[in-house]
């Protein structure tokens, strides 16, 4: 019973967790669409916070998808072209711009790259459904051992079974399939950052050449 109280907790945390990243990620775009002030802080918080996420399902995918090991080789290609197209992409799509301080100083505004926050939202939500699809919710969180679904009524709430029962091979298509979609949303959203970031220090840069 008390395996079954931690798979339901588990299973409670994992589901709050994709909550707080989606209202996050929401949050995010109404700033990209409205303009947000630049921080490197929250612009490395946030780009670790997404990669982590979609590690995450990922991870899934090998320890209870089925899906072989070799394909993280893919997979980080996958990553890091997402992440270079993104980079160079984002230099005609992003917007910079100033604005005075109190002190004199000025901040740096950044807007753009709303496409890329939607296609990761997306791509989340159709590897997450597909888990539950193939999968179930008894094995969501590195369980890699079949259990029997919870006999309390309350609690076989949160510990479902698979929703469709198919061929490994169709599964590991599934998986790797909507993995690919989300390493290319990871990759996006960490590219669209990284040009962000090298604006706010070349920015910099400019500003301490120009006191000299």
């Amino acid at each position: 019973m008390s395996s079954d109280n931690n798979n339901a907790f588990a299973f409670s945390l994992l589901i709050f967790t994709f909550a707080i990243t989606i209202i996050i990620i929401i949050f995010r775009i109404r700033k990209v669409i409205q303009g947000t002030k630049v921080s490197v802080k929250k612009t490395i918080i946030f780009s670790a916070y997404y990669l982590g996420i979609a590690s995450f399902l990922v991870y899934n995918s090998f320890l209870i998808g089925g899906v072989p090991f070799v394909y993280v080789v893919p997979y980080s290609a996958v990553v890091i072209a997402a992440g270079y197209c993104s980079y160079r992409y984002s230099k005609r799509i992003l917007s910079f711009w100033k604005l005075p301080n109190s002190d004199g100083s000025s901040t740096i505004y950044s807007r753009g790259g709303l496409a890329i926050y939607l296609l990761y939202i997306a791509a989340l939500i159709v590897r997450s459904a597909i888990n539950f699809i193939f999968i179930g919710s008894e094995k969501f969180y590195f369980n890699n051992q079949q259990e029997a679904i919870l006999e309390n009524s309350s609690s076989a709430i949160l510990i479902m079974p698979p929703l469709v029962h198919t061929d490994p091979a169709t599964t590991i298509l599934a998986f790797t399939a909507t993995d690919i979609l989300l390493m290319v949303g990871a990759g996006l959203l960490i590219g669209r950052n990284a040009r962000v970031l090298k604006y706010y220090y070349r920015d910099k840069k400019r500003a301490m050449c120009e006191k000299k």
